[in-house]
């Protein structure tokens, strides 16, 4: 039905009638400027308005309220205003050809431009030449960023994520400020965490003497035998190995053991060095609770000794009740020394945590001077006036517990690992209440941003010292390109495409056994790491991003590529990828990738939906809605279904009004992609029947299979790829959902990657560059 416009000013609110009548509205722009721009509220009567009624205002007006939605709700643009979240779905609709109902008369795609043109510059007003930069919620590490910082930290490897509870996500990432909440029960985790790193790392009192352990099975002898690693003589015998003393000095040998009573007695148990008698014992204990037997002995010189551990008193009675063998159990043998030489060197990671201690200098002295230094790279910027002091409460507690100065410093270290400096990144703002105020993030904090989102750890030294002297911003993309050089920037393939590619989904994934009977579940690893390598590669030579879609190569490992059907691929073991053709092969880019198809299916079979959806999400930028309440899901054992190819199914589907708008966007999509079965192989026809592979877009564009639709894909919307990378990327980047407000930067963002010529470095590049990467606004 098509409303009369002139007779439509009698169903109108008094506030929209007023713009009709051209009354004073305190919107209303200067008289000067309406003749050469019209305002909002004039472009409102003369374009928004006359669209709604002829195409809206049947279900959304006079009082019908379809899906809850009244136009006549709004007064004003105000009243719309403050509810943008539902504009944000009325432009999605109207955006996504979802309004009208297909069975309704319908816009041209210039009479929806027109209407997103003045929803954008009424509702959603942006200001491109002075971005909104947004605010980010104060952010915690999360576990990876943790066990990463630590690792970094203190100089080793901790492995010490799966002692924290898991994090949430949010905007479809785990490292997004608004759902990294802290808990009583997570600083109880973080408190274990740095206690279980700071035990692995630093090393308290006196370091112990050289030694070498050698296990019981490497002693070489007659009648006995290895178990584990531990040698069991069950007759009399010994075991024998060769020892190098390295230098003159004192020793001590050290025979771990146990045994069995035979009789009234234990085993008696020899040592000899160099076949002379040094010490000779009675194993009293048993197997369960081995201990050790020790001797020190003098070595003159440097040489080459045999060590041997003799079993001498052997009994076997079968008569007995119990105790009827006696036998010897060696676990070790461990010699020390020399004794009257140095100790070891504390490990690095203590060296690098507490380093040399100045001559001179009292207790507190040196635990300032460790604190300061420890604080700089712990929480990533220089320790404020008096910060560092606070810790020196531990020492003094240690000293008063007559304790050593170091064990004092290890408690304040303690201490720092969970205060909100260590456990957030912080990003002071010098008016941090007025949501005005717009101000870059000072270097100390951009080092940080720069940090996390390409390696999910701590700034490095070099970065600390660009920021300390302010030079970090001069030497941004320099720093930046040696960072996506640098081994660390795998965190960021892993972390980012695992969350925007749904990588890490594959772990949860299973294939009916039925359906597929020789799916072997362990090659889902190769799947995921297929397309984190080709991500990798992008990123390394700093290829297109579209080759993400295009690329006529891909990285398998030999299991990978039997599974496609490639021949003479052999690799080492499953970790070993290479790099292959894929010419003369239907796979190319994502798209051909068993990862993407796994995840876009259902255990049974493959799901056009979920393919569509996962392209228009991932790829396009669009968000579907979700399905409307109550609808049943598609059942092929169903009388209506009975027969029926997957797709013949899925147009019976789609019959449905209320469904038909929504699967005409996903549909085609994943019909295109149907050659790909759910485990990635690729097939021809389906339950016997041969498959159509062909589609139509909302676009109108028809195509035949994957390749058509791939060029379809690139050759219509690269932008809308470029820009839903950079949304996703940007979303990583900051930690937290991009809105309507950050529309310029994400513009400028996709404007600058494909001047640059769309390399994957270039999308980096700008984003960094970006407003919203580079500053923030106050709260409010």
């Amino acid at each position: 039905m098509v409303v009369n416009v002139r007779t439509s000013l009698m169903f109108l609110p008094l506030g929209l009638a007023a713009l009709w009548l051209g009354m004073p509205s305190s919107r209303s722009a200067p008289a000067s400027k309406v003749k050469s721009e019209p305002s909002v509220e004039d472009r409102y009567k003369s374009e928004f308005l006359p669209i709604l009624e002829n195409y809206c205002h049947d279900c959304h007006g006079e009082g019908i309220r379809k899906g809850e939605l009244d136009f006549d709700d709004f007064d004003d643009i105000e009243s719309m205003v403050a509810e943008r979240e539902r504009w944000k779905r009325i432009r999605g609709h109207i955006d996504q050809q979802l309004m009208p109902p297909l069975d309704e008369a319908q816009p041209s795609r210039a009479q929806r431009d027109i209407m997103l043109r003045w929803i954008d510059d009424a509702i959603f007003p942006v200001d491109p030449h002075n971005p909104d930069p947004g605010r980010v919620t104060l952010r915690r590490l999360n576990r990876i960023e943790y066990e990463n910082t630590m690792s970094d930290l203190l100089g080793m490897d901790v492995q010490v994520k799966e002692l924290l509870p898991p994090d949430d996500s949010g905007y479809g990432f785990d490292n997004i400020g608004d759902v990294l909440t802290l808990s009583p029960l997570h600083l109880e985790r973080f408190l274990e965490a740095a206690r279980v790193s700071l035990d692995k790392a630093v090393t308290l009192g006196p370091m112990p003497y050289p030694q070498r352990v050698i296990p019981g099975k490497a002693l070489i002898g007659h009648n006995g035998r290895s178990s584990g690693n531990h040698l069991h003589l069950h007759t009399t015998g010994e075991g024998t190995i060769k020892h190098h003393f390295k230098q003159a000095g004192l020793y001590k040998i050290t025979v771990t053991a146990g045994g069995s009573k035979g009789g009234d007695e234990w085993p008696n148990m020899l040592l000899k060095l160099n076949g002379y008698l040094q010490g000779n014992w009675q194993v009293d204990t048993g197997y369960g609770d081995p201990k050790g037997f020790s001797k020190q002995v003098r070595i003159s010189k440097p040489q080459e000794l045999p060590i041997s551990v003799a079993f001498t008193n052997d009994f076997y009675d079968p008569k007995l009740p119990k105790n009827r063998d006696r036998n010897l159990m060696i676990r070790d043998v461990i010699v020390e020394g020399p004794l009257d030489g140095p100790r070891l060197a504390k490990p690095k990671s203590h060296q690098l945590i507490y380093g040399e201690r100045p001559l001179g200098v009292s207790d507190e002295e040196y635990a300032i001077q460790v604190f300061k230094r420890f604080a700089r790279r712990a929480f990533r910027r220089p320790p404020e006036p008096g910060e560092a002091e606070r810790y020196l409460h531990f020492v003094r507690i240690a000293k008063e517990q007559h304790q050593d100065v170091e064990v004092g410093i290890r408690q304040a270290l303690e201490a720092m690992l969970v205060s909100p400096a260590f456990l957030f990144r912080e990003e002071p703002q010098p008016d941090p209440d007025n949501a005005e105020r717009i101000h870059p993030i000072n270097e100390h904090a951009l080092a940080s941003r720069l940090s996390y989102f390409l390696w999910s750890t701590m700034p490095d030294e070099r970065l600390m010292k660009l920021a300390d002297e302010g030079k970090l911003r001069t030497n941004l993309e320099a720093e930046v390109n040696r960072m996506l050089d640098h081994a660390k920037s795998s965190q960021m393939v892993d972390h980012f495409t695992g969350q925007w590619l749904q990588l890490r989904n594959l772990t949860s994934r299973t294939l009916s056994r039925e359906e597929f009977p020789k799916f072997m579940r362990g090659i889902r690893f190769a799947f995921a790491e297929e397309t984190q390598r080709l991500f990798a590669h992008l990123i390394k030579n700093d290829r297109p991003l579209t080759e993400l879609l295009t690329a006529d190569y891909t990285f398998v490992n030999e299991q990978l590529a039997n599974h496609y059907g490639l021949k003479g691929v052999k690799t080492r073991d499953r970790k070993d990828f290479v790099k292959v053709s894929l010419e003369e092969t239907p796979r190319r880019g994502l798209l051909g990738h068993a990862s993407f198809h796994m995840i876009t299916s259902h255990p049974m079979r493959t799901s056009p939906v979920l393919r569509g959806k996962y392209v228009l999400e991932n790829i396009l930028n669009q968000e579907p809605p979700p399905p409307p309440p109550n609808i049943e899901q598609l059942d092929p054992a169903s009388a209506e279904n009975k027969g029926k190819t997957l797709r013949e199914q899925m147009e019976l589907h789609r019959q449905r009004p209320d469904c038909a708008s929504c699967h005409n966007l996903m549909d085609p999509i994943g019909y295109g992609l149907e050659n790909f079965n759910a485990d990635g192989s690729y097939r021809t026809d389906a339950d016997g029947q041969p498959i159509d592979a062909s589609g139509t877009l909302a676009s109108g564009r028809s195509f035949v299979g994957a390749d058509q639709l791939r060029q379809i894909l690139i050759e219509d919307h690269k932008a809308d790829f470029h820009r839903a990378v950079a949304t996703k990327m940007l979303t990583y980047a900051i930690g937290r959902g991009v809105d309507w407000y950050d529309k310029p930067a994400i513009d400028q963002i996709v404007r600058e990657t494909q001047a640059a010529g769309g390399g994957t470095r270039d999308i980096i590049h700008a984003i960094i560059r970006s407003v919203p990467f580079q500053k923030r606004r106050g709260e409010g």
